[in-house]
Parts: structure tokens; C-alpha cells; sequence
């Protein structure tokens, strides 16, 4: 399967991602209760609930779940929610696949299109129906020597900038978890719920 369909039917099995916080809106939604994971790796951890993301995106899907129960067709029970869920999801995926192609289209051609820019001097154009395309060159840092560039930030002062990536430390909190210690300080855990999904025939 194609790398960005697989990436975009990741961000499935966790829909909050779409509204995650950024700088303008930064948010932790909870639940004054805390849950404990029944089974599992992590059976017997006990964590506050949480869905970090932003308000105004967790206020459009409350909105939605409110117009949802409310309609008079709905059927509140596990097996109709989670069939409503599998058909919306396999609809998600077709359009994943989709959009997954359009992509690698649209790179190919912007390729080709900054090459004829270049070679015809064009920084950009306006359409017949005025639409407007434009490329700019500016640089893009890329680490290549981790140690080197960790160093660097340090003796410039850096230092209290630099932070593990979040996949590193949320994985090194889930094995302090499961080894029954607390999450380093500084920091909280919380259960965030992710589903998954497969297909059947």
C-alpha cells in the first residue's frame, strides 16, 4: 500500500488528530474522570480522559454527536453505531486512496512547472481564469549530524529550546507506565482513546 494512503488511514484510527492544537488555540480537553484500561499492555494504569484538541473543532463534533443522537433514525446501539462507524471509515479510505493519487500528481507537476519557470526566468503567472501560480526558492533546514547540531544549540544558548520528539518521549512514558513508574516529571499522561479499524471481505 501506497506510504501517504497508510498515513492517511492512520490519522483515521485517531479523528481528533484533524484538530489538534497549534500556537493560536492550545487546548487539553478533559473529563473530571479518570479511566482505568481494563486489558492489554497497559491493564491496570488509571489515567485522567483527555482529547487534546482544539476547542472550536471539539465544539463542531459535539455539535454533530448532539444532531446525531437526536435524529429520529438513529439507533443507539453498539452494533448500529459501530456499522455507521466501518461505513464511514471505508468511505474515508476511499477518499484517502484518492487524494493520495491527486498528490503525487500534483508533486510530479509542480516539479515539471518550477523546471519550464526556471528555464523560461518566471517566478509566476496568472490564468485565463485568473488564477495565479508562483514559486519562491528559500531555504529548508535539514539536521544531518544530530550530535553535531545538539552541540551547536547548547553552546548558543539553545539548550532549554530542545525537547525529544514527541513519538520518543510518548513511548518512554508508556514504558515507565507499564513498568509501574510515574511519567517524568514535568509531564502527565492521559487515555486517549484510538480505534482500528479492518477490513472485511
Amino acid at each position: 500500500m501506497d506510504q501517504n494512503i497508510e498515513d492517511a488511514l492512520a490519522e483515521l484510527d485517531s479523528p481528533f488528530a484533524q484538530g489538534e492544537p497549534d500556537d493560536d488555540e492550545v487546548a487539553v480537553v478533559t473529563t473530571n474522570e479518570r479511566y482505568r484500561i481494563p486489558s492489554g499492555k497497559y491493564k491496570g494504569i488509571e489515567l485522567p480522559r483527555m482529547i487534546g484538541i482544539k476547542p472550536s473543532y471539539y465544539a463542531k463534533v459535539m455539535q454533530l454527536k448532539e444532531q446525531i443522537v437526536n435524529d429520529a433514525d438513529f439507533q443507539q446501539y453498539a452494533s448500529s453505531i459501530a456499522q455507521t462507524y466501518a461505513d464511514l471509515r471505508r468511505e474515508a479510505e476511499e477518499k484517502a486512496a484518492a487524494l493520495s493519487d491527486v498528490k503525487l500528481r500534483l508533486a510530479a507537476v509542480m516539479l515539471l512547472m518550477i523546471d519550464q519557470f526556471e528555464a523560461e526566468d518566471v517566478r509566476g503567472m496568472t490564468l485565463s481564469n485568473r488564477d495565479k501560480v508562483r514559486w519562491q526558492p528559500e531555504p529548508h533546514l535539514v539536521v544531518t549530524d544530530k550530535e553535531k547540531f545538539r552541540l551547536w544549540c547548547v553552546q548558543n544558548g539553545f539548550d532549554h529550546d530542545m525537547v525529544l520528539p514527541w513519538g520518543k518521549a510518548n513511548k518512554l512514558a508508556k514504558d515507565m507506565l507499564v513498568a509501574g513508574e510515574n511519567e517524568p516529571p514535568g509531564t502527565e499522561c492521559y487515555m486517549r482513546p484510538k480505534v482500528f479499524f479492518e477490513k472485511g471481505k
